[in-house]
């Protein structure tokens, strides 16, 4: 047992020192699906941010890679350049999920990077969208710079259909502040046990060839097991049979059940979100109430997934847009805005292939669309 033990430690410090030396320098190591996602921090005002001043390249949804900088304030942006609290320029903030940061994509072919391109030197853009961000997180951010002296002219507040999903999961404390973090007192034994396990295999994992060899054979071994259980999904859905089902077939069905998405046109989930529908009217209305008191003209802009392509959808759009004529809120719908007869072929011309965000082309279209509708 003890000789086991010996040999065990030897091999794993081989293995480490060589995975140190020769393979963390490559691209292929430090650019995967198990990235150290340092920069991506949390907030004790507003659950998450990204971190000041970066300079990286992420990896998305396992094909694509996109660049991420920020700026002095941790806002995506084109440089790491710093930002004042004021400017002589007109200043317009974004705020949103995924979408507005960019998903998949460097800077110039988010909207951000689109609409200072477009309105050019007399504008400056700040974005300040993270992935996973909703109404509660939009208010306490904004709130946050507002109280720190920033001073914007305009906002644009992009409201996905996963934020009233999102918003069930926000935690707060007596005084609404936001709990980014379960205390360590609440946490269970068996979490506790798990949580260390899981930071033992991921060292494990990141620094030796054999573990991470394992862990890839693990995950392609999941990965097809998946994609077997979706074509067979696709399959009953498209009336095919399993051989006739392609891999575009497998991959339109993935991108049409997304089931943060039920809600917009199923009753069931429909009634399953009003407690995140109740918290994302509270925020919102003090968030626009806080752009209104501060002279900010604003806009509240909502925008489809696939499925709402696919099988129609009033439930984001009515909502929204009583809420936006109640509260004397200007509200766009960018519903129309993929349009086509074809809607399965709409659908991969504007998303990226197999998921619900954007493509290229698609942001270049929602973009266009934004810029024809909203006096800049």
């Amino acid at each position: 047992m003890r000789t086991f033990f010996i040999v065990t430690l030897l091999v794993l410090t081989f293995d480490f020192l060589l995975s140190s030396i020769f393979l963390k320098k490559t691209e292929i190591w430090q650019n995967d699906q198990w990235q150290n996602k340092y920069y991506r921090i949390k907030s004790d005002i507003y659950h998450h941010d990204l971190m000041p001043n970066i300079d990286v390249v992420e990896g998305w949804g396992g094909k694509l890679k996109r660049q991420i900088i920020t700026n002095s304030i941790g806002f995506r942006d084109s440089d790491q350049k710093n930002i004042n609290k004021s400017s002589d320029k007109k200043r317009i903030l974004l705020i949103g999920d995924s979408f507005i940061e960019g998903s998949g994509y460097d800077y110039d072919y988010t909207i951000a990077g689109m609409l200072s391109n477009k309105l050019g030197s007399e504008y400056e853009i700040l974005n300040s969208a993270v992935e996973s961000y909703s109404p509660s997180i939009y208010f306490k951010k904004i709130q946050y710079y507002i109280s720190l002296g920033y001073k914007f002219d305009q906002a644009l507040i992009f409201l996905d259909l996963s934020d009233i999903y999102d918003e069930l999961f926000i935690k707060f404390d007596e005084n609404e502040n936001i709990i980014a973090e379960t205390p360590k007192s609440k946490i269970s034994l068996e979490r506790k046990i798990k949580n260390r396990v899981y930071s033992l295999g991921k060292i494990l994992r990141d620094n030796t060839i054999t573990f991470r060899f394992l862990y890839l054979i693990s995950d392609k071994t999941e990965i097809f097991k998946n994609y077997i259980k979706l074509k067979i999904k696709a399959s009953k859905f498209l009336d095919k049979t399993f051989l006739k089902t392609t891999k575009d077939d497998a991959m339109y069905y993935r991108m049409l059940h997304v089931d943060r998405g039920f809600w917009t046109y199923n009753d069931e989930k429909y009634l399953e979100v009003q407690k995140g529908k109740e918290q994302s009217e509270k925020y919102l209305k003090k968030l626009f109430k806080l752009l209104d008191n501060n002279n900010i003209n604003s806009h509240l802009i909502v925008y489809p997934w696939p499925a709402q392509i696919q099988f129609g959808d009033t439930k984001h759009v009515i909502y929204w847009k009583k809420f936006s004529e109640i509260n004397n809120i200007n509200f766009l719908s960018l519903y129309d805005v993929f349009n086509k007869k074809n809607k399965r072929e709409a659908i991969f011309d504007n998303f990226i292939y197999g998921d619900i965000h954007w493509n290229k082309n698609g942001t270049i279209k929602i973009f266009n669309e934004i810029v024809k509708k909203i006096d800049f």
